[in-house]
């Protein structure tokens, strides 16, 4: 049903949905070169998307994504620039990898302390937070480490940029980072106390602190632990893909991320293939002018009135847990 009134706005616009869907394919997964952009735009997506699905899984609502992931790409290119050469290449990108989930886990963490302490609303605290980790970018970017040439960073040190594991399609291991982090992310939910415990708030707070729960600290650690994934996303960027920090570096992907999570319906390991769906989508777009006439920005409509539809198809769709034990 979905996939039919999409077809059929993009006949309304006066295009050929079949070339449409085409050229969306063609131009996302045919070339190696198109393949690798899924591949990696996908990885960012699935750390953005685990980044809202942990704390969505315990009724907290975790939309500021976008600035965790900011938070990460600033860690991971200062460590990147300041850091001396003269560090191993393999201890180097461990360090960017820690680092940037650490810049995400702290960004993460101030709206959790709000919840936690007094009761904010993460709604507006993480929202507020992507704008504020946006205007530090800026000031990074523009005296900080400027480009002389380009609104961005100077390239951080090559030793700090992800190795590749296919060079043909430009994939480096951020793959292999998104998989791990989807992985870990279902242990966390599933094998741990952290993760009984923020089931156990999902599926009845009141409950849950009846039983001894602390809701403060698994709040804290729940918006630490997804601002992690999220400032990973931003380490992804800056060392697997761009290798420097750019204004422009995301296309909303932790807004995105949120879609990816619901999609999913909250479960780690489908992040993985919500995140390429939606990766195909954003990366194919841009062969849309070239192949079916529709200009590349339809493909952020076509994105869009997705989400919405599969929304009110019941395709995205969650429900908390009523038996905890499961």
């Amino acid at each position: 049903m979905t996939v039919i009134l999409v077809g059929a706005l993009i006949l309304v616009i006066g295009a050929n949905p079949w070339e449409a869907a085409k050229a969306l394919v063609e131009g996302s997964l045919i070339e190696p070169f198109f393949l690798g952009q899924t591949l990696m735009i996908a990885s960012i997506l699935a750390l953005t998307g685990l980044a809202a699905a942990l704390p969505f899984t315990s009724r907290l609502w975790n939309i500021g994504g976008e600035g965790q992931m900011f938070a990460g790409a600033m860690a991971a290119v200062a460590l990147g620039i300041e850091l001396p050469s003269g560090i191993p290449k393999a201890l180097f990108v461990l360090i960017i990898v820690l680092g940037s989930f650490v810049g995400g886990a702290v960004w993460g963490l101030i709206p959790g302390a709000l919840k936690a302490f007094y009761g904010a609303s993460e709604i507006v605290t993480t929202l507020m937070l992507s704008f504020v980790a946006v205007f530090v970018a800026n000031y990074i970017i523009a005296d900080v480490w400027p480009d002389p040439f380009s609104q961005k960073t100077v390239s951080i040190n090559d030793k700090a940029q992800f190795p590749a594991i296919w060079k043909d399609a430009n994939v480096d291991i951020s793959v292999l980072i998104a998989v791990a982090a989807a992985a870990l992310a279902w242990i966390l939910m599933t094998k741990t106390s952290l993760g009984f415990s923020i089931r156990v708030i999902g599926a009845n707070a009141n409950a849950a602190r009846l039983a001894g729960v602390a809701t403060k600290q698994v709040t804290m650690l729940t918006f630490l632990v997804a601002g992690g994934f999220a400032g990973l996303a931003g380490g992804v960027a800056v060392a697997g893909i761009f290798d420097d920090l750019d204004i422009n570096f995301s296309s909303n992907f932790g807004f995105i991320g949120i879609a990816v999570a619901l999609l999913a319906r909250l479960k780690p390991p489908l992040v993985i293939p919500a995140a390429f769906l939606f990766s195909m989508l954003r990366v194919g777009s841009n062969s849309l002018q070239a192949s079916a006439d529709i200009s590349p920005s339809l493909g952020d409509i076509v994105v869009a009135v997705f989400v919405i539809l599969l929304m009110v198809t019941g395709a995205i769709r969650f429900r908390y847990a009523q038996n905890v034990s499961d």
